[in-house]
């Protein structure tokens, strides 16, 4: 049974994290005040652009539970609306860790304590088959602007990138490969297991992740220019693509504290929009908007589905 006094570090970082998102929204709500140019709300398209994004958000999610589905196959086959119910519970226990790691305690805590375990071992593979194109299309979109503008530390970061991208396909396709000398003698015979079982799960399944993963890396990128669009913002829809997605590769490098990256996205995008000519508040705005839309709301369902767990 959920008890509630267990989870009593869960509600204060909650209540604290509502209480900054409010100072936060206050203060973007005052920089849209002060700024010249003209708000969401003006546009010509404008509620057909936030049908638009809410929708995508249901797609997205959507997408992570067909995932999720697929995954638990081998350990227990779930029903949509079950393996939608654990993906949403995750959400809420991950914005509260960093880099929502913590994602798996509100997936398995539906699940039965038998495989908790493994369950718990596929949701980390989950989450690298995101990490894997997140860094693909982040490499393309740097290699576009490297090829535009012919940067050195650009042309390093992309070499980097690739490299990294080498290194995670072939950890994700075949983890064994981390088990060797020297790097297996930091390993507990627990980890050692939880590689061989991860080895275990078909390349099928792998690839069809890899496939999925992509899908809806391509759904919350054009949430996040479907948004700026909403600001008005007219540098075109290729450049803004490109640039959103060196956000999301700097959003994947630098480590998040609380809050799903909540802050993080906004110092990426500040970073990269901001050379480009996106006016700040827009910037921050448009971060807010979308963790609201992507996180936020989900992780208050999510929520709702734990306290109705027996």
């Amino acid at each position: 049974m959920f008890k509630p006094n267990k989870y009593l570090n869960f509600w204060v970082k909650l209540i604290i994290g509502l209480v900054v998102i409010a100072f936060v929204g206050w203060k973007i709500y005052q920089m849209m005040k002060s700024e010249s140019y003209k708000g969401p709300f003006e546009t010509q398209f404008t509620w057909q652009l936030i049908t638009v994004v809410l929708v995508l958000m249901v797609v997205n999610w959507s997408i992570e539970t067909v995932k999720w589905k697929a995954l638990m196959q081998t350990l227990k086959p779930l029903t949509f609306k079950e393996a939608f119910a654990s993906v949403l519970a995750g959400i809420s226990t991950g914005i509260i860790t960093p880099n929502r790691l913590g994602n798996f305690i509100g997936r398995t805590m539906l699940l039965e304590k038998e495989i908790k375990t493994k369950a718990t071992l596929l949701t980390f593979l989950s989450n690298l088959s995101q990490f894997v194109p997140t860094v693909f299309f982040g490499c393309l979109g740097l290699l576009a602007i490297t090829t535009n503008y012919q940067s050195q530390p650009q042309l390093i970061i992309f070499c980097s990138g690739i490299l990294l991208l080498i290194l995670a396909l072939v950890l994700y396709m075949h983890p064994k490969h981390a088990n060797r000398k020297p790097f297996n003698y930091l390993f507990t015979s627990k980890i050692i297991e939880a590689i061989n079982f991860i080895e275990q799960t078909p390349a099928q399944i792998k690839l069809s992740l890899l496939g999925l993963s992509a899908l809806r890396y391509l759904v919350f990128l054009a949430q996040y220019v479907l948004l700026l669009l909403l600001f008005e913002q007219n540098q075109g829809v290729f450049v803004l693509v490109v640039n959103v997605s060196m956000v999301y590769l700097l959003m994947t490098i630098i480590p998040g504290l609380l809050f799903g990256k909540l802050f993080v996205r906004e110092a990426a995008g500040l970073l990269v929009l901001g050379q480009i000519g996106v006016p700040d508040a827009v910037i921050l705005a448009t971060g807010f908007i979308l963790w609201l839309i992507n996180i936020g709301v989900p992780s208050l369902v999510g929520t709702i589905f734990l306290f109705r767990k027996k």
